[in-house]
């Protein structure tokens, strides 16, 4: 095997082991990525034998995190690295994806592990480019509020802030469309991100709806990215 090349392995069982094997580079991150995501899809616990996987870029590690939330996160799917080395472990654990991702010394302990729901969890699910993007949401919403097991009172809030958030990002943002949820200590945070350039203003005609989310939520903001941005609520749960 060359020394640049990343091989993936399935290795089958009652819970399916990908064996990563090589460097975790820029070059070799999307066939590792690809694999995770449709295992994931298609079987939805997996574990991932990360003992031969050298970190060469750390910031990559992240696509095990957004690989599980783009598959639904716990407890739709459900994700644990295997026996990582010292090297990985320090790289995890300086990213905090082991917030959102279990980490085991072996397999009996990654199995586990499986049935505990992370401190964090997060679901990430591209919209379609209509109106029907905000009843679609909605439904998401109700859909892990009740997978997740919230109070009364936050799933009906959840689903009005997600009716306006997507209802501004469908009328006045441009490209892709994604609805974000993120559990964790601080609560649930409902967000939708675009593609398009500026940020909404409550000031403004097209940004009343934020007045509504403003009322309806314990904190909002916007978060700008590369290309685009998420306008994100949070809902406290505690």
């Amino acid at each position: 095997m060359s020394h640049d090349e990343l091989t993936c392995r399935v290795d089958e069982g009652g819970v399916p082991v990908l064996v990563l094997d090589g460097p975790l580079t820029v070059r070799t991150a999307s066939r590792a990525e690809e694999a995770l995501r449709k295992l994931l899809l298609d079987r939805g616990s997996l574990l991932v034998d990360v003992h031969d996987l050298d970190p060469v870029v750390p910031s990559l590690l992240v696509l095990f995190a957004s690989s599980l939330a783009g598959a639904g996160g716990w407890p739709a799917a459900r994700l644990v690295l295997v026996a990582p080395r010292e090297r990985l472990t320090a790289a995890l654990r300086r990213s905090g994806i082991q917030r959102e991702v279990g980490v085991a010394e072996d397999r009996e302990q990654a199995l586990a592990l499986l049935s505990c729901r992370p401190a964090r969890v997060r679901r990430s699910t591209e919209l379609p480019e209509t109106v029907l993007a905000v009843r679609f949401a909605r439904a998401l919403v109700r859909e892990a509020c009740r997978e997740w097991e919230l109070p009364a009172g936050t799933p009906a809030r959840a689903e009005l802030v997600a009716d306006e958030l997507v209802a501004n990002a469908v009328l006045h943002g441009g490209g892709r469309r994604t609805l974000l949820l993120t559990l964790d200590g601080a609560g649930l945070r409902v967000g939708a991100r675009d593609e398009g350039p500026g940020v909404p203003d409550p000031d403004t005609a097209t940004g009343q709806g934020l007045h509504v989310i403003a009322e309806l939520a314990d904190g909002w903001g916007t978060s700008r990215h590369v290309v685009g941005k998420t306008v994100w609520a949070l809902l406290r749960t505690q």
